[in-house]
């Protein structure tokens, strides 16, 4: 892995703190449209991402089993109403972890890397090595999420960062 796609991933982060630093933890709860997911779903989802990254590099997960089961792929917003990690917990536990994805991540053998992945729902994308998917949660997952909070922020009147 390298530099860049470190520096990207501060990056991300950086603008996530931007996006919610401002908001009350209960509007965090607050969804637009059927099905659409919340900003705690979108947190609690980047949180458990970094669980693939880890499993790339053949670390354990350190997100708690219940956070996937609430907010994995696939989820129900609604079967999450129950667990409600703080935003302030949340934030920390996504800071702590991705900077230590980035750092381990850095270091990682190359040939380990270059290996398929093993995650169906990517297989018939160009994201087809260990490497190629630890750089899009890194990257782009991360930045897609990040979007879909800017726009939850303007549904909820809230001006733009940029």
């Amino acid at each position: 892995m390298n530099e860049p796609i470190v520096a990207l991933n501060s990056f991300n982060r950086h603008y996530l703190h931007r996006m919610i630093d401002s908001i009350a933890d209960p509007e965090l709860d607050s969804t637009f449209g059927p099905g659409g997911h919340s900003a705690r779903w979108i947190l609690v989802h980047l949180a458990i991402a970094v669980d693939y990254g880890f499993k790339q590099l053949d670390m354990p997960f350190v997100a708690p089993k219940e956070w996937h089961v609430a907010y994995g792929p696939g989820s129900d917003p609604a079967s999450n109403a129950k667990l409600r990690p703080s935003k302030t917990e949340l934030l920390k536990f996504i800071d702590d972890n991705y900077i230590k994805l980035c750092i381990v991540s850095l270091d990682a053998n190359s040939s380990k890397l270059s290996v398929a992945h093993t995650v169906p729902l990517l297989y018939e994308t160009p994201v087809k090595t260990k490497g190629d998917l630890l750089a899009h949660i890194l990257t782009t997952h991360f930045a897609t999420h990040v979007g879909q909070l800017s726009g939850w922020r303007r549904l909820l009147g809230l001006p733009p960062l940029f």
